[in-house]
């Protein structure tokens, strides 16, 4: 007879998905080639971009009002704005009487993020490329910690499987998952320096690294066509993540890899449902030293932040068919797609056929508001999007780069509009990753 309460077989600090029994390997499935990476300013994120006026004057009106767009988001902002200055402190004079051994202090780390409810967590070197150059002021940023501690937040499965993507409830998904990943690390980052050990926490709300890299470094995930974003086995793109850097001296993990890279290569849903056509169909470039489905950015900004039939959008999350719950038939169709290769295109088919995208009446939950001048109102139109199975590709040339000459200046707070027509002309002429390679194996700069 088996017991009534099966004991857990795993240890707290990996977690509650079984990514140890994922592939690791020494380096990431995309190429980085670290000497090559240039560090940007804060100046060059998406919304900063548009707040100064560089995508337009819809997107630098709309942007102001962006969190405060719907009056969920709004509460989450309130509260998160409270947590900045908990992101960082003093550090205790003296080291507390705890092991020195890297293994145990990472698994106790880890177990405590597990207990303060993180859903996965990786240990990375917090390599100098991944700390921002300057912040939003235009100050140098010194990076000064050795290592980042990399925390997922899961947005949630039931409200996103009942959305759009790109509804009004969208800008929330992503608010509850920074608020609650700043409480957490904060937390993290406090415990450690009353440890003895200098930490930071880096939040949406005020960060000096980014995220992605050192996401994709701590092995929770691998690079995906999504573009700037990193997919991972268990929760597909449905995360947020937050970091905490510290000197304590820690064990690091090391990349994973689930054939994500082949897995994109032949799907192409999430460029496919994008509702701006942000997302290449194509083939990876590299872009500042690294390998990447680059998206286009500035599009994808500016729709994110004008989208007028609802808040922020995360479509391209929704779409991905590793967005599942986790039921044993997606855990066996997730078993498949990772040990068979040879049954992705099968797969892939297959979440179209099963209708795996389309919107989940049976969890909608919350109510259409859009606040407008300080006043709540019903939005005049909601985006009520399906699977679209038609949609046309569209055309290579419509994408464009902007490679760091072509940055603002980190203290440039005037207007600095994008070069389209220079930025498509990057893109077209665009080193392949294979010609990286094969420039570094013959030593060529």
């Amino acid at each position: 007879m088996l017991p009534i309460f099966s004991k857990r077989k795993r240890p707290m600090h990996q977690g509650k998905y079984p990514m140890h029994k994922i592939k690791r390997v020494d380096q990431p499935t995309t190429l980085i080639i670290d000497e090559e990476v240039q560090r940007s300013p804060m100046r060059v994120n998406g919304f900063f971009r548009a707040a100064h006026g560089d995508f337009g004057d819809r997107a630098a009106s709309e942007v102001k009002r962006f969190i405060k767009k719907t009056p969920i988001s709004a509460a989450f902002s309130e509260v998160g704005k409270h947590l900045i200055k908990a992101q960082d402190g003093e550090v205790a004079k003296e080291v507390a009487p705890i092991s020195n051994d890297p293994q145990v202090l990472s698994e106790h780390i880890k177990s405590l993020s597990y207990f303060l409810d993180a859903d996965l967590t990786g240990i990375c070197e917090a390599k100098e490329y991944c700390w921002y150059s300057h912040d939003k002021h235009g100050k140098p940023i010194k990076p000064y910690h050795s290592h980042a501690i990399v925390m997922i937040i899961d947005q949630g499965f039931m409200t996103m499987d009942s959305a759009s993507g790109d509804d009004w409830i969208s800008g929330a998904q992503s608010y509850r998952a920074y608020v609650r990943g700043a409480e957490i690390a904060d937390i993290l980052a406090d415990y450690i320096r009353r440890l003895g050990f200098p930490a930071r926490a880096h939040t949406n709300f005020d960060s000096h690294v980014q995220h992605v890299p050192l996401s994709l470094l701590a092995g929770l995930g691998e690079m995906s066509r999504i573009g700037e974003m990193v997919v991972n086995p268990f929760v597909g793109p449905r995360l947020k993540t937050v970091v905490v850097t510290t000197d304590m001296p820690l064990q690091i993990d090391k990349p994973i890899d689930f054939g994500m890279q082949d897995f994109c290569n032949s799907c192409k849903k999430c460029a496919r449902e994008c509702p701006c056509g942000a997302i290449p169909f194509g083939d990876k470039i590299m872009y500042n030293g690294y390998e990447t489905w680059k998206p286009d950015s500035e599009g994808c900004t500016k729709y994110r932040t004008t989208n007028p039939k609802g808040s922020a959008c995360g479509r391209c999350m929704k779409m991905c068919p590793w967005n599942k719950e986790g039921l044993m038939h997606h855990r066996l169709a997730m078993w498949m797609a990772i040990k068979l290769p040879f049954t992705r295109p099968f797969l892939i088919w297959l979440d179209d056929k099963l209708k795996y995208g389309e919107r989940n009446q049976e969890n909608r939950w919350w109510f259409d508001l859009e606040t407008v001048d300080g006043h709540m109102i019903n939005p005049k139109a909601t985006n009520e999007r399906d699977l679209n199975l038609d949609k046309k590709t569209p055309s290579a040339d419509k994408f464009a780069v902007h490679e760091p000459d072509m940055w603002p200046e980190p203290d440039n707070m005037d207007k600095h509009p994008t070069d389209r027509a220079e930025g498509r002309r990057r893109y077209a002429a665009a080193e392949t990753p294979d010609a990286a390679k094969a420039r570094i194996d013959a030593g060529q700069e």
